[in-house]
């Protein structure tokens, strides 16, 4: 995971983000398996599926448009990267852009309520695994 103001560019440690209510961790592709069931327990997050965007997904830059305008959701946004690069733009608590860039194997939880947008890196690819407390409560909300 790399994280910075975009801004000025300025680097993010973890414990900026924590402080503004960020998630993030790392395990390994493979060992991941425990620590989300055991945030899934801790969050009470009851689904989970996986989502696949490649460049050969149909209509990918119609899907992406969805999320590249700033929203909230009313649950958080849990994602672990099993593959490719996401990138989300997360607002901080004094209305400054942070980029959060992850990749294989890091875990972010966009706090609900947190205005953010997402959008892939360079390859235009990511798989992740998806936890959820209520899919009715994921629908984008645009500012």
């Amino acid at each position: 995971m790399k994280a910075f103001w975009l801004d000025d560019h300025g680097a993010i440690d973890g414990d900026t983000l924590r402080a503004e209510g960020v998630h993030h961790d790392h395990h390994d592709v493979g060992a991941h398996d425990a620590p989300l069931a055991a945030l899934m327990r801790e969050h009470r997050y009851v689904e989970r599926d996986q989502v696949e965007l490649r460049p050969t997904t149909p209509d990918l830059d119609a899907l992406l448009a969805k999320f590249d305008r700033e929203h909230t959701h009313d649950e958080d946004e849990v994602r672990y990267v099993l593959e490719g690069e996401a990138i989300f733009d997360i607002r901080s608590r004094d209305d400054r852009w942070m980029r959060v860039v992850v990749s294989e194997g890091d875990l972010i939880v966009v706090p609900k309520q947190r205005h953010h947008r997402f959008e892939l890196g360079a390859t235009r690819t990511v798989r992740a695994v998806r936890l959820f407390q209520d899919r009715k409560g994921w629908v984008p909300k645009y500012r």
